[in-house]
């Protein structure tokens, strides 16, 4: 009769231990900028790979938390309202751990055809006025940094279609940014029914390797299970699919 008693309640225990394992809530930190992360719309392609990448881990039930990048990395380092950030640059001063990196990004230089301008490497873009996405000058290298610091027609904007409407404008000669965002801001109806602009009117001009950032986790031992997830997506395939879908 004990031997029994032991027995069930050892499988009672298995079950709720297992119970628990699959109905443990993680709130996910995701910023809100379109083509990436899209909160009307409830897509994008950072959105898609993390949705991705969790459903391989079921155990967790996973609640998207919409914010601003910029208050992605406080509630992380706080650890109050989130338990991983999408989106977060090595560089960022995170307290927590960071995953394999995931999440890509293609900058490049972008200026009208009309204009005939040619960027062979990055100390060409001395010449020209440019609009650039903040924080710029830290990302994209020693060489670019120095070009811009010595610019006196460069700048950078915290809202990357300001750059785009710059450069279509005619303020700016070059724009410097994600080519994703550029092709998603042509996509207005301010360029598409007025202007008649489309992409094949700019040169695409790539001076630059793609550029990754990461999750960022409060749990280690969680962000070693994302890392081994994201290792399978990749050999498999998996991730490189999500990304030339959304091209």
């Amino acid at each position: 009769m004990i031997k029994i008693l032991c027995r069930l309640l050892l499988f009672s225990l298995l079950c709720s231990s297992s119970l628990i394992m699959a109905e443990q809530d993680l709130k996910i930190g995701i910023g809100n900028f379109a083509p990436f992360l899209d909160e009307e719309d409830n897509q994008g392609v950072f959105l898609e790979l993390t949705e991705e990448i969790f459903k391989q881990l079921p155990r967790y039930n996973v609640q998207f938390i919409y914010m601003s990048n910029n208050r992605l990395l406080h509630e992380i380092n706080s650890g109050q309202r989130i338990d991983v950030a999408c989106n977060i640059f090595s560089n960022s001063s995170v307290k927590g751990f960071l995953s394999s990196p995931v999440f890509r990004y293609t900058d490049v230089a972008v200026s009208k055809n009309s204009a005939k301008i040619k960027v062979n490497q990055i100390s060409d873009l001395q010449d020209f006025s440019i609009a650039a996405y903040q924080g710029a000058k830290e990302m994209l290298g020693d060489d670019y940094k120095k070009m811009a610091l010595a610019n006196p027609h460069y700048s950078e904007h915290s809202k990357p279609d300001e750059t785009t409407y710059m450069m279509v404008a005619g303020e700016k000669d070059i724009r410097i940014g994600d080519i994703h965002i550029f092709l998603n801001d042509l996509a207005d109806k301010r360029y598409i029914n007025e202007d008649k602009i489309a992409a094949k009117d700019f040169t695409i001009h790539r001076l630059w390797p793609d550029v990754y950032s990461h999750m960022a986790f409060k749990d280690e031992m969680l962000r070693d299970s994302v890392n081994k997830v994201i290792k399978e997506l990749t050999a498999n395939g998996t991730i490189e699919a999500i990304y030339r879908k959304h091209r």
